[in-house]
């Protein structure tokens, strides 16, 4: 897949059979990310223990 730049980018295809949730979009320094985001219906965290998680481990970086 390519940006509007015509640089390449990275992409993680889903299967085809599996719900888009949602959809994020982000405007950083004049360019736009648009991010899909799926859940695992079968996972046991919530939403929120997700979010937490990636918070505290960008914290760390």
């Amino acid at each position: 897949m390519k940006n509007i730049d015509n640089k390449e980018i990275q992409t993680e295809e889903q299967p085809q059979h599996q719900k888009l949730d949602g959809i994020l979009t982000k405007k950083i320094n004049g360019k736009t990310f648009v991010t899909q985001i799926y859940f695992d219906p079968n996972s046991k965290d919530t939403f929120q223990e997700k979010l937490l998680k990636v918070v505290q481990s960008e914290h760390k970086e």
